[in-house]
């Protein structure tokens, strides 16, 4: 067949095969590869924004030490120079912190205080990695296509204090326990969604609105199914994490209220209904003057109206997850400035937002996705190297 003088190769069957072949290795491994380039390029970022700011580059931060030191040599191991936010220091005082993320550092890195910075961004990058998976199919069960799931990734990974992805805190597990909790409850494996829970109650206190979502799922599908044992079963483990945890805490700690007890002492953390968090935010989005905490109330007010508008609008266990994740977010009295940060367990919102970028032009999608990742990623350097307690 020739066309112009020039004669046209038609590919063979096998040809064809093996194109289809790599296409589909391409977009199996276009998650985990989009992901590590957001953060890489987040770490790059912060590397220059900290010479430019005469700021020493590192990962370790704030909480991380305790992740670290956790890890290293338990709960009871922990240097007594470590306080908490009043200066002090109990033999209690790091059990704020949960288990999930230092002990699978110690199971995976060997017992070499030197080298567990490396060890622990490592890891964090690596379940980042398996979250970035449970992102996009999330996206996928929520009507999205193939191309929403990508942009669910990136935005996932550059969303603002996303940095603590790529340092030794628990956020990037937690993010990839929920993700695959939320994909099991979707598909109604129970079973699945209940260990995920369980694990995520170990993670972090972060964890607990997946908890809730699992059981009250699991037990509507039980009821409805009447002989959904395994739905029954996935109801009684989501809560053991958490709650096994905080019984040994209030078991070792020998304090009255235990965990909270804690928390409020050394870090201030009460349930006030959101009366500090709204006061702080109506504070500085009317006469706020530094950046930081004007920006920081600016992405509280977004999260807040992206979770009116997605009413009914997102399957219902992603968005009662979402719901109650803001509740703990703003519900809590403790340091103001961390809630970006804790607004990273709220992903499902930039799922929806990537579902809705999914449908426009490929040009306009990648744009938008582009612009909201780079601003997340500037965010996140700028907050480590020029903000004194920002994660």
């Amino acid at each position: 067949m020739t066309w112009a003088g020039e004669r046209v190769r038609v590919r063979t069957p096998d040809e064809r095969h093996a194109g289809d072949r790599a296409a589909r290795t391409m977009w199996l491994l276009a998650p985990g590869l989009l992901y590590v380039g957001v953060r890489g390029a987040g770490v790059g970022l912060l590397w220059v924004l900290s010479l430019a700011n005469d700021v020493p580059f590192t990962l370790q931060r704030w909480d991380a030490g305790w992740y670290l030191q956790i890890a290293a040599a338990g709960y009871s191991g922990v240097d007594t120079g470590m306080t908490d936010a009043f200066g002090m220091h109990h033999d209690y005082t790091a059990m704020a912190f949960f288990p999930g993320y230092p002990l699978l550092l110690r199971l995976v890195a060997p017992e070499i205080p030197q080298i567990y910075l490396a060890a622990a961004v490592a890891l964090s990058t690596v379940v980042g990695v398996v979250g970035a998976y449970g992102v996009a199919r999330l996206a996928s069960l929520c009507g999205g296509n193939r191309r929403a799931g990508l942009l669910a990734v990136a935005l996932v990974a550059g969303a603002p204090l996303s940095v603590a992805y790529s340092m030794p805190y628990p956020e990037s597990l937690l993010v990839s326990c929920v993700a695959w909790t939320l994909v099991a409850a979707l598909r109604r494996r129970w079973l699945l969604a209940g260990v995920g829970a369980l694990l995520a109650g170990l993670v972090d206190p972060m964890g607990g609105p997946v908890i809730v979502v699992v059981v009250v799922a699991a037990l509507l599908d039980a009821f409805r199914e009447r002989a959904s044992w395994d739905a029954a079963v996935a109801a009684v483990l989501a809560p053991a994490g958490m709650l096994g945890y905080l019984l040994w805490v209030g078991e070792r700690s020998g304090l009255p209220g235990g965990y909270f007890t804690i928390t409020s002492q050394g870090w201030g953390n009460e349930f006030d209904f959101g009366a500090r968090t709204f006061a702080w935010a109506a504070d500085q989005l009317s006469s706020g003057r530094e950046a930081f905490p004007v920006l920081t109330a600016l992405l509280c007010l977004a999260a807040s109206v992206a979770l009116v508008v997605t009413f009914r609008r997102m399957p219902w266990p992603l968005w009662a997850y979402t719901a109650i994740t803001l509740a703990l977010v703003f519900g809590h009295g403790g340091v103001v400035t961390d809630r970006v940060r804790l607004l990273l367990s709220a992903f499902p919102l930039l799922v929806w937002v990537a579902v809705g970028l999914g449908r426009l032009r490929t040009a306009t999608a990648v744009a938008a996705t582009v612009s909201a990742a780079g601003f997340g990623l500037w965010f996140s350097a700028w907050a480590l190297t020029a903000q004194p307690h920002s994660i």
